[in-house]
């Protein structure tokens, strides 16, 4: 399997000038939710809903924009008179949702470490609050990986919407976890058991998703 890096550089300098602006007004709204979370107990309620908001928004807004747009919009006509092959496409998405998502995403939650840790915040947040934000980056990644497979937007915004909706849900029963929120008003940071154990199915499930999604679609023969 070849690439033709050139062109993939274009592809993805197009998807970061498209997602330019868009990055910066969630990056505000993330900074303000984590600057009034440690204020109260309901400052801290809003800025969690603020927080979960904005960064699964960055990801749902980045796949319409480089994904779902360029089908809706015959984008991908022009991309496919470009001298590039389904695996290149596939490399340039990966790469610029890797640029473009997992970079900002990176950035913030050690933001968030680093809030709960110097602020007055009992420090056993942090386990919870990492393992929040790498079952957000999963959602991300099945999003992204239906919308690499599929060419219906319906479809992939029904998969979008159905992981959002599940997300409430696995964060009720994480809170409710024993092994869990009997350290989270606590001074100490615990890692061990199920804190650990959720943490690496979440990791290893982001790497096969999207191994499986790019395998697949680097081995088309054409784009449809």
């Amino acid at each position: 399997m070849t690439f033709n890096f050139p062109v993939i550089k274009k592809l993805v300098y197009k998807d970061l000038y498209l997602m330019r602006k868009l990055i910066a007004v969630y990056v505000a709204g993330i900074i303000l939710s984590l600057s009034i979370i440690s204020l109260g107990e309901w400052q801290f309620y809003m800025g969690a809903v603020l927080f979960i908001s904005m960064v699964v928004g960055l990801g749902n807004h980045q796949i319409s924009t480089t994904l779902i747009s360029e089908r809706k919009e015959q984008t991908m006509s022009f991309v496919m008179s470009l001298p590039v092959s389904p695996a290149d496409y596939a490399m340039a998405k990966l790469l610029s949702t890797m640029t473009t998502y997992l970079i900002p995403w990176i950035l913030i939650t050690l933001s968030v470490v680093l809030v709960v840790w110097l602020t007055a915040l009992p420090d056993g947040l942090i386990p919870f609050a990492v393992i929040v934000s790498v079952l957000v980056l999963l959602n991300h990644c099945i999003t992204w990986s239906a919308g690499m497979a599929w060419e219906n937007e319906g479809s992939v915004l029904a998969v979008m919407i159905g992981l959002n909706c599940l997300l409430n849900p696995e964060l009720y029963f994480l809170v409710r976890t024993p092994e869990i929120y009997t350290h989270i008003n606590t001074p100490d940071i615990v890692w061990t058991g199920l804190p650990i154990k959720i943490l690496l199915l979440a990791i290893v499930g982001i790497f096969a998703v999207l191994f499986a999604s790019f395998y697949c679609h680097a081995r088309k023969k054409s784009f449809y």
